[in-house]
């Protein structure tokens, strides 16, 4: 009989934090993923996110567990560090093995009919982006994202912003313009960022006739319009049917859009694309303090009550009073408890869907104060990570 070989995994520190799960077999690299640090936005609330990306198997090994071993260990050591939840871009019907539930759908807005002369806002114009526009960039990227649900708070020297400075004399490869008010500002920009995976290898290739554009934020409607036009005539120029902006429909740019010859589309998968998981639940609820906090003010919450989120992964009691919400040890009266399965909980955090319509698919139904409850520390979000962002 032959020797049984050998498995081994281990996790391997990589730059910025990142790291690797390997699997080998007999010394040789068999499977593989990252995890990857983040820190993203839920309105007030800022997450210790784990991302997850590159998983991958030789083709010598494929079809033998690999993979999902890779991953049971990598979702094992990530329980054990600082994230509170870990999120993915996946193929449809596999990480929902690991606990993952799809976070949102994609959001896409093609702009049509490129041929109707739109004409500029008056006094505006927009120009190619220099290394110099970079601080006013960034600025209005931390301000249009401030209160997002799933955008990464990004490092003023990171990845992204570097991928950025070597945009100027780059083209065909990728080019960022910005928009520039009557005074000389920049009030906003529009990225291609054809660097990027989600860009290069999955939106340009599923939308062909389409000029795609990754990244685009403004601060005011007009120079959102400025931008639209850009994006319309740079579609245009390159011989596409459309210009396709990966934007969320609650920001500047999505909003005027509507003005204009536009189709927005949302994708979902039922097991697949942006997907998420709940690493543990008091980390998570901590996170989430500032943010429920904020909610519970313009709601006029007059009583004090103490909720329970009781999952599979442990629970979480929250004491909710008039402007505050804060995570205790101790329940008071009166006291509600809802048991429901991580992935609801992820759910309603990044707002998926009304709270009402998730926890009306849990077993046991909700009594009307704690759905008025839920109603307020979860509502309805557009979930949205920038495409230079993912992993």
């Amino acid at each position: 009989m032959g020797q049984a070989a050998a498995e081994q995994i281990e996790i391997v520190s990589e730059e910025r934090g990142a790291k690797r799960v390997v699997l080998s077999m007999n010394g040789e690299q068999a499977s593989e993923c990252w995890i990857i640090p983040f820190y993203i936005r839920v309105g007030a609330a800022v997450l210790r996110m784990d991302g997850i990306g590159g998983v991958a198997t030789k083709p010598e090994h494929r079809m033998k567990g690999y993979a999902r071993r890779v991953m049971q260990a990598a979702v094992e050591h990530m329980s054990q560090g600082d994230a509170c939840i870990t999120m993915l871009y996946g193929i449809p019907d596999f990480y929902h093995r690991f606990g993952y539930v799809t976070a949102g759908p994609e959001y896409l807005v093609f702009l049509w009919n490129l041929q109707k002369d739109i004409p500029l806002p008056v006094g505006w114009s927009y120009r190619e982006f220099t290394p110099q526009d970079l601080p006013t960039v960034q600025r209005i990227y931390e301000h249009q994202t401030a209160q997002a649900t799933g955008t990464a708070v990004r490092s003023p020297d990171g990845r992204v912003w570097q991928q950025l400075l070597k945009v100027p004399g780059s083209y065909p490869n990728d080019e960022c313009w910005v928009a520039v008010d009557p005074q000389g500002a920049v009030k906003g920009y529009a990225w291609r960022a054809r660097w990027c995976w989600s860009v290069r290898d999955i939106l340009e290739r599923e939308y062909d006739s389409s000029l795609v554009f990754g990244e685009v934020l403004a601060e005011c409607p007009a120079a959102a319009d400025t931008l639209l036009v850009l994006c319309r005539r740079r579609a245009q120029e390159e011989d596409k049917r459309e210009a396709l902006l990966a934007v969320p429909p609650d920001s500047v740019v999505a909003r005027a859009a509507r003005y204009q010859d536009a189709r927005f589309e949302q994708v979902h998968q039922a097991n697949g694309g942006s997907m998420v998981r709940v690493l543990d639940v008091q980390r998570l609820a901590r996170s989430m303090e500032p943010e429920w906090s904020r909610l519970v003010q313009p709601a006029n919450w007059t009583g004090r009550i103490w909720l329970t989120l009781r999952t599979e992964l442990g629970a979480a009691t929250l004491r909710i009073a008039p402007g505050e919400v804060r995570v205790t040890d101790e329940a008071g009266e009166p006291h509600a408890v809802i048991d429901l399965p991580q992935g609801t909980l992820a759910r309603l955090v990044c707002g998926l869907a009304p709270a009402e319509d998730l926890c009306a698919r849990l077993p046991t139904p909700q009594p009307d104060n704690v759905n008025q409850l839920l109603r307020v520390l979860f509502p309805m979000r557009f979930q949205h990570m920038y495409l230079p962002d993912r992993y």
